[in-house]
């Protein structure tokens, strides 16, 4: 049974929406979780014997590996090396940027954590050597952990850095690193962190670490909100989308880059808002495509992704989403990219057929009236209507439903549970230094329990083996930079996991897939000519 055909079936069945299931799903198997290293074992064996390159598979290694590191019992030469041989595995499989968020970081930060610990079990000769290659991997992770948006590992792997400059006797090096870590506290709003790392610098420094001369150095520890409000103008703007989409089945790997610019133009009316956009043509740059479901699927999938951007939409005065509009010359726009797409491909060399096929049903199923206005609507609550009247808290995690489109079929909406935070304040645009915006990060969160009944009536109708349960995983993580005086969003940066797979234990017929957009807004240039 395909994904497609999967959900399908269910939606039929339940007449219900589906809640997404998270990528990152062996919560069980997390290290401080653990009560031995037999329970890693029995579970990356029960996870290897449906799908080696599952989320569950490679959670369950990496977690394993960190156990491993941290380790006090047992001999640590062997302890380490089985950790190291857990690590390897899990870096060598390349599923693990498509369906692992934050992978090469996690993974790095393993690395930091095994070199770490060879320093202390190690004979003096290497500890040097084992110290410098775990600094090396901290700082990897730094910068990881900043690309993945998650801003709490990132600061304290860069608190490890001045550990390992620490250990190495670098004494300028470790205050340096962890003044490092003290802005990033101070950037970001965490006030416990800031505390502590300011009485170790102060004794890295010799100086009084007293409460009395922390507290002295807190006084000025910056406590932030923002309150967002909807004051949207007459505008013309520059528009980029810049997508990878990635996709691992039967151990091959395939992928797509696509890049779209579009000016968008903002018109206040009487009684609304209205958006519109001049799309230029798209641009697509495929390695090794595959041929056959639901690899293939999920390539259509994104190609027809890319060839709908960029629909125009109207507003209530206040921001309240209104419709999507101009559906005819939407149409007309769409078969023109598609003709181009048919011929790109077939210039290159690739085999157009079967995925043009794919395309014009993906396509098809995606441009029904109801699907584009709830995915214009989605797209245009993220940047901004979901938070008008909003007032955030820096640092505080909040929660909330929302329906959003499944990854793998997009015209498919299921509710999802979502955390948001407001991290920081940021400049609206990269070649700013003022920091007139703030950073809004997401994660979508999934509901087990319906999964759980999903997979039980996908079972039955697919006529699967008693205890064969299919998987269908996803999560997305959304990073946004918005003017909060005008909720005029400048970028969003969209991570998209999924996964699916029958459950068999052999063959095991799995996709993993990760699709990594990012859409970014030139300054506006309003009415009277002035620049925002």
């Amino acid at each position: 049974m395909t994904f497609a055909a999967a959900v399908g079936l269910f939606a039929a069945m339940s007449g219900a929406t589906l809640p997404l299931y998270a990528a990152d799903s062996a919560d069980a198997l997390k290290e401080h979780d653990a009560s031995s290293a037999k329970q890693f074992a029995t579970a990356i064996e029960r996870f290897n014997a449906s799908d080696p390159q599952s989320p569950d598979a490679l959670n369950a290694r990496l977690a394993y590996a960190a156990f491993l590191a941290r380790g006090e019992t047992g001999d640590c030469r062997t302890r380490l090396s089985s950790a190291q041989s857990q690590l390897d595995f899990v870096r060598a499989n390349p599923a693990l940027d498509a369906v692992l968020p934050s992978g090469q970081a996690r993974a790095t930060d393993v690395d930091y954590q095994i070199h770490s610990a060879r320093a202390a079990c190690g004979a003096a000769e290497v500890r040097n050597a084992e110290l410098r290659a775990a600094l090396e991997s901290a700082q990897r992770a730094v910068e990881l952990y900043r690309g993945a948006f998650d801003a709490v590992s990132m600061a304290t792997m860069q608190f490890n850095c001045s550990v390992a400059y620490h250990d190495l006797g670098d004494a300028a090096a470790a205050v340096s690193a962890l003044q490092e870590a003290i802005d990033m506290d101070r950037e970001y709003g965490y006030a416990e962190d800031a505390d502590d790392n300011y009485a170790l610098l102060l004794q890295w420094k010799n100086e009084d670490a007293s409460p009395d001369q922390v507290a002295a150095r807190m006084q000025d520890f910056p406590e932030r909100s923002a309150t967002l409000a909807f004051d949207w103008f007459p505008s013309v703007t520059a528009v980029n989308v810049e997508s990878d989409y990635t996709q691992v089945a039967d151990g091959e790997v395939s992928s797509v880059h696509s890049t779209r610019s579009a000016q968008r133009r903002v018109r206040k009316g009487l009684i609304s808002w209205s958006v519109s956009f001049q799309a230029a043509p798209a641009h697509f740059d495929l390695a090794n495509p595959p041929t056959k479901d639901p690899a293939l699927q999920g390539l259509a999938t994104s190609l027809a992704g890319t060839l709908l951007q960029f629909h125009d939409f109207e507003l209530a005065r206040n921001g309240d989403f209104g419709d999507s509009k101009g559906a005819f010359k939407f149409g007309s726009r769409v078969r023109t990219d598609m003709g181009e797409l048919t011929r790109d491909l077939a210039s290159r060399g690739t085999p157009t057929a079967q995925l043009v096929r794919s395309v014009s049903k993906a396509l098809s199923a995606q441009q029904s009236p109801n699907v584009i206005a709830s995915r214009v609507a989605e797209n245009y609550n993220f940047d901004t209507g979901t938070w008008i009247g909003a007032t955030l808290e820096q640092g505080v995690w909040y929660n909330m439903m929302a329906s959003l489109s499944l990854p793998l079929e997009p015209q498919v909406f299921v509710w999802s549970e979502i955390e948001f935070a407001y991290t920081r304040p940021v400049p609206c645009l990269d070649d700013s230094k003022e920091t007139a915006c703030i950073e809004i990060v997401l994660h979508a969160k999934p509901d087990p329990a319906v999964l759980e009944d999903m997979s039980k009536v996908l079972a039955f109708s697919a006529h699967l083996p008693r205890g064969q349960l299919p998987q269908l995983q996803a999560i997305t993580h959304m990073r946004l930079i918005v003017d909060p005086i005008t909720l005029v969003a400048y970028r969003r940066d969209v991570r998209r996991y999924s996964y699916w797979s029958d459950g068999a234990a052999a063959p095991n017929h799995a996709l993993a897939e990760s699709e990594k957009t990012s859409i970014v807004s030139s300054s506006l240039t309003a009415a009277d000519g002035s620049q925002h």
